[in-house]
């Protein structure tokens, strides 16, 4: 019983072996002690009144031991259960009939007495041991003195024929309803566990690597919401995998330019011509330059590195978004100016007061405004707006670059994520929008992205107002 399968049968099963047999053994008993038995009491007492009016018509038939006995052997030829006659005391005049089981047990005591008194007395019994009924007819005279007593007893052992047909009904049905109850319970349980093994492999084959087709998403609603769960984890592991693959060609390809260069440089530096001073000093200055482009890099994978292990630290200060804005804009201003883009700036006076890391917030914008001036063609356009609503504060920045695809627009955010719809700018390890989007998060706001491919891109960050 360790598989799925072999419980998921048992389950259904069980109640078919368990409650079916007990609720069949239960009504199989009620009917031979209820209706069974009351139907021996009437018989039973149709028998005694029958035989009491006989013996009225011949009441000599109690005067002797032998006409009684003659008596009772006619009387009892075509009937069931067992008959016997009494004297008036209620000694045994005579006996006869098939009594099964009850045929040497002796009439109740307390039921004599009654119908020595002259009254009928009907008692039926109710139990394992046995099942039946014990009628006593007083045989009155003209004169109403009792001169006699007709006792008919009948047990469900004298019903054999009907007990047994009931018996052979009852237990086929339940042997039908066990089997068909067994095949019915085999066969959803078998439906159940396919989808769920076929699911369970899946996940198996996905924790050991192994590329797994779509899954079907059939069954019940919470074994399709599984399949799908796993179909997307699959999707999910996939395009990670594809990611990471892409992210280790980006950082061979970033860190191995410069240093490329370096190389080549020292190498320069040890021969004839590094002794130059001139030569030197231009090739000391092109390392250092390639030094400091890998900087904001590293710097890149070292914040990623601390937002991934959840250790950003903010130093918080109140910050007038009106005077802080501006400065921070002019390097890319000129950057954009630089590439022949036209430079949009529109910040009002009396912008909200928020509470930030001057430092980090200015790093979040600056790679929202780089990815701006650098997906925008020349002769484009970046504005970059701000404003106050509520208990927010706003900074917008636009493009009118190539924009961005519905379906890609969740996924920038993720670390290292580089669009392969289109390869016109290679260059960068695609952690800008994950760093901006960290870092606002970790000031409490939030950052939305309106584009579309070929109408540019709108990234908006809020930023809570800190209120007086």
């Amino acid at each position: 019983m360790r598989t799925l399968r072999s419980q998921l049968i048992l389950s259904h099963i069980l109640p078919f072996l368990l409650v079916i047999p007990l609720v069949t053994l239960g009504l199989l008993y009620l009917l031979e002690t209820q209706l069974l038995v009351a139907d021996l009491s009437q018989r039973a007492s149709a028998q005694a009144d029958l035989i009491a009016q006989a013996i009225k018509r011949q009441i000599d038939v109690l005067g002797s031991p032998e006409q009684a006995q003659a008596f009772v052997a006619q009387m009892t030829v075509s009937m069931e259960g067992r008959v016997l006659l009494l004297e008036p005391d209620g000694n045994l005049l005579a006996t006869g009939g098939q009594g099964g089981d009850s045929a040497t047990q002796p009439l109740q005591s307390a039921a004599i007495d009654t119908a020595i008194k002259g009254e009928r007395s009907v008692l039926v019994t109710y139990g394992l041991a046995g099942q039946g009924a014990e009628v006593l007819v007083p045989v009155t005279d003209a004169s109403g003195e009792v001169v006699g007593i007709v006792a008919v007893t009948q047990t469900l052992s004298s019903l054999t024929w009907l007990v047994g047909r009931l018996r052979v009904v009852v237990l086929g049905t339940l042997v039908v309803e066990l089997l068909l109850g067994t095949l019915i319970g085999y066969l959803l349980a078998r439906r159940l566990a396919q989808p769920i093994t076929t699911t369970a492999d899946a996940v198996v084959a996905i924790a050991e690597g192994r590329k797994v087709e779509p899954m079907v998403e059939t069954g019940p609603e919470e074994i399709r919401q599984l399949a799908a769960a796993v179909n997307t984890l699959s999707d999910q592991l996939h395009a990670l995998e594809q990611t990471r693959g892409r992210s280790l060609a980006n950082i061979v390809h970033e860190l191995g330019r410069p240093l490329g260069a370096v190389r080549s440089a020292v190498h320069v530096l040890r021969g004839r011509v590094g002794e130059d001073p001139m030569v030197r000093e231009e090739l000391l200055a092109g390392i250092e330059d390639q030094v400091v482009r890998m900087q904001p890099l590293l710097d890149d994978l070292a914040q990623l590195h601390g937002q991934v292990s959840g250790h950003v630290e903010l130093a918080r200060r109140p910050v007038a978004l009106s005077g802080w804005l501006p400065p921070v804009l002019l390097p890319w201003r000129a950057a954009a100016l630089d590439k022949g883009l036209n430079w949009q700036a529109a910040i009002p006076e009396g912008l909200p007061t928020v509470s930030v890391d001057p430092d980090r917030l200015a790093q979040a914008v600056g790679n929202l405004l780089s990815n701006a001036v650098k997906y925008t063609p020349p002769g484009g356009t970046v504005t970059v707006t701000g404003g106050g609503a509520g208990a927010e504060a706003w900074i917008c920045i636009e493009d009118s670059g190539l924009g961005i695809a519905a379906e890609e627009q969740q996924r920038v955010f993720e670390p290292f994520y580089r669009s392969t719809r289109d390869r016109r700018f290679p260059q960068g390890l695609g952690l800008g929008l994950t760093i901006a989007n960290e870092l606002v998060l970790a000031h409490q706001g939030r950052l939305e992205l309106e584009s579309g491919p070929g109408e540019g891109s709108r990234f908006t960050l809020y930023l809570p107002v800190v209120l007086n």
